[in-house]
């Protein structure tokens, strides 16, 4: 696939693909379902502080994220990438825009995840 394709093909996806799965590089390795907001080709997404997802990035920060629409597209992206606890108040009130009106609990975390690798599985 052309360059230039292949580049439009994933930033379809990145646009229009909001849901996927986040999982852990960790042992046992933990899944969850999330909602992803797109900023600069950084995926942001929440979760409790307490939550399993925080305890494995807290020993590896390396997360696995399988992200795509089949309405939109007949490919996925499989990501790998480096995750960080979100403190700047921009992103978050950023975030709080995108997904609209919200309240943020005492135990929820934003995350961030820098893509190490991109790839585009499908047609």
């Amino acid at each position: 696939m052309e360059t230039e394709k292949l580049m439009d093909e994933i930033d379809l996806i990145l646009k229009t693909s909001k849901a996927g799965t986040m999982s852990t590089s960790v042992s046992p390795t933990v899944s969850e379902y999330m909602t992803f907001y797109i900023k600069d080709y950084a995926l942001y997404t929440e979760t409790e502080k307490n939550s399993p997802i925080i305890s494995g990035i807290e020993y590896n920060p390396l997360v696995h994220i399988t992200l795509g629409d089949e309405q939109q597209s007949d490919s996925h992206l499989e990501i790998v990438g480096e995750t960080e606890v979100v403190t700047d108040q921009e992103i978050i009130d950023w975030l709080a825009q995108e997904k609209g009106p919200l309240t943020v609990a005492a135990d929820i975390v934003m995350l961030k995840v820098i893509a190490l690798k991109v790839k585009l599985v499908g047609e």
